[in-house]
Parts: structure tokens; C-alpha cells; sequence
């Protein structure tokens, strides 16, 4: 069949048209083609340097190196300094025998319950301080220095107590001191070495706990924990362990006719002359709150820092 495309020039036109839209398409293909080569290359070379990066070690710039060095250096300044004013603030270890002990035990007990009588405060002597076991007994000569340490601690809480006129000292409790226990149960685990063969770093502080119970009224008790936070001859962390009231319900009400009458007297009392019959007594004042008493449980650990610090 001999075609004369001269002739039919639909299919010329449209042959034109297949074969631009080819090559249209032939090039949209090899540009999209080249963009993801270079999308996915960049792709991988992101990658690469992510994994790279992280698994490089941390190294600051110079500039944030110097802050947290001058940092370091501030805040090691102020633990020195600090370090520095609390030393002092502990009861000195005093070398003692075990008869001398007793004897600072008893003069305490003596002296404290002599000045608690004079400022009425009930002390029963058969507190003993909280070391009842030493009133016949003497201790070990190992505990002795760190007993009287204790005592004095102990001591000085119950003489603060006593000057702010609380009501009454009901309980002590101490813990009982590594020294005077036995070997066995008081020697420490032993720590394991650091890195490089060094000891590990010695203990900052020591602490001497011990419990006080005490009844006292609610300014009496703010009182205390005022004077023993700022005491300077011992340094302690106070804890209050229990504060109870005394008084669990709230006072009664006058009825209105009581009320009443003790207002209509106050009346007549104050138009009275001088010359004139004595005025009736009207009832005082009653305090609706505050008056009533504090049950007290306080923890105190008198605490003792290392004279030097761990490096």
C-alpha cells in the first residue's frame, strides 16, 4: 500500500507530535534521573559525616573550656571557704578515761537538773542524758573521747531547751557510738580502692545523733529551733520527727447569756465612782488560740567536719 504523506497530513502532524513529546519526555526522565543521583549523593555524604561525628569524642571550643574551668574554680572556692567556717563549729575531741567521763556525766546531770528546777522545767533525773547505761558503769577507754564529745552535744541541746523555758523533757534517746560497740559489729565495710591503686577519699563529716522528746508551748518551741540553728559552739541538722497538740479540740464557746452577763458587768463597773461600792470582777481575757501545748519528737545530729578536705 503506497501512502502519499504529503497528501494526508494528519498523520505528519501527528508523528511531529509523538516524537516531541519523546523527547520532552526523554528529557524530564534524565534531568530527574541527574537530581536524584545528586539528592542521594549529598544523602550519603550527610550520613557519613553524622555517624562521624558522633562518634567523635566531645571537645568544647577554647571559650566554653575557659568558663567552665573559672566555674569549677568558684565553686571549689566556696566549698574551701565554707568548709573553712564550719570546722570550728564542733565540740573539740577531748582525750579522756572512762572514770573521767562519768564524772563529766554525773556533774552534767547534776548541774542541768538543778538549773531546770530553778527555771521549772521538769528534767527527771532518770533520763541520765540518754546514757543511764554509764550511771554505775563505766565505758570503754576507746569511747570515752567520743562519749564525752556526745555528752557535751547532748548537753548543750538540753541547756537551749531549759533556758527557753519549755515545759518538760520527757525522753532522750542517743545512738550508740561505733566505739562502743563491739569490734565485729562496728568495723566498717571496707571500701573498695579507686582506679590507679589510691585509697578512696576519707569522710567529710561524722555525725552524733540523738532524740529529744519534749512538751513546750508553741513560741517556746520556735524558740529552741531558732537558738540551735544558729548556735555556733556546735553545728546541728534538726529534724523534727513528731510535733503533736497537746489540745487536739478547739475551746469551748461562752453560751450567750454568759456572755451577756459578764458584759453587762464589765458596764456597771466602768460607771461606778470611786467612792461607790467595789465594782464586780469580770471574767479575764482567755486565749482562744496558742495557749496550748506542743508534744515535740526532735532528731539532732550534732555533726563534726573533717579538719582537711578530701582531695
Amino acid at each position: 500500500m503506497n501512502l502519499n504523506l504529503g497528501k494526508n497530513k494528519f498523520y505528519v502532524g501527528l508523528g511531529a507530535v509523538l516524537l516531541l513529546g519523546c523527547l520532552i519526555l526523554g528529557g524530564l526522565l534524565f534531568q530527574a534521573s541527574s537530581e536524584f543521583g545528586e539528592a542521594e549523593q549529598k544523602y550519603n555524604a550527610q550520613v557519613a559525616e553524622l555517624n562521624r561525628l558522633q562518634k567523635l569524642d566531645l571537645y568544647p571550643e577554647v571559650q566554653n573550656q575557659k568558663i567552665l574551668e573559672d566555674q569549677m574554680a568558684a565553686a571549689k572556692q566556696a566549698a574551701v571557704s565554707l568548709h573553712r567556717q564550719l570546722v570550728p563549729m564542733a565540740f573539740a575531741l577531748e582525750p579522756m578515761t572512762p572514770e573521767q567521763f562519768q564524772d563529766k556525766l554525773n556533774a552534767a546531770v547534776k548541774n542541768l537538773g538543778e538549773k531546770a528546777a530553778n527555771a521549772g522545767v521538769n528534767l527527771s533525773d532518770k533520763l541520765y542524758l540518754g546514757f543511764s547505761e554509764y550511771r554505775t558503769a563505766t565505758p570503754k577507754p576507746e569511747a570515752a573521747a567520743a562519749l564525752g564529745r556526745q555528752l557535751k552535744c547532748i548537753e548543750l541541746a538540753v541547756d537551749t531547751m531549759i533556758e527557753r523555758k519549755i515545759a518538760s523533757v520527757e525522753k532522750i534517746t542517743r545512738t550508740l557510738l561505733p566505739e562502743e560497740q563491739d569490734a565485729k559489729a562496728a568495723a566498717p565495710t571496707p571500701k573498695p580502692k579507686q582506679a590507679g591503686g589510691k585509697q578512696p577519699a576519707t569522710e567529710l563529716l561524722a555525725a552524733y545523733p540523738f532524740e529529744i522528746q519534749f512538751s513546750a508551748e508553741q513560741r517556746a518551741f520556735q524558740s529552741v529551733l531558732n537558738e540551735l540553728s544558729k548556735n555556733t559552739q556546735q553545728f546541728f541538722i534538726i529534724t523534727p520527727v513528731a510535733i503533736k497538740n497537746q489540745s487536739e479540740k478547739g475551746p469551748k464557746k461562752i453560751a450567750p447569756a454568759a456572755a451577756a452577763e459578764i458584759a453587762k458587768s464589765a458596764a456597771e463597773a466602768a460607771k461606778a465612782a470611786p467612792g461607790d461600792v467595789a465594782a464586780p470582777k469580770t471574767e479575764k481575757l482567755r486565749y482562744v488560740l496558742g495557749a496550748e501545748k506542743l508534744n515535740v519528737t526532735l532528731r539532732l545530729d550534732a555533726v563534726v567536719f573533717a579538719s582537711n578536705l578530701p582531695k
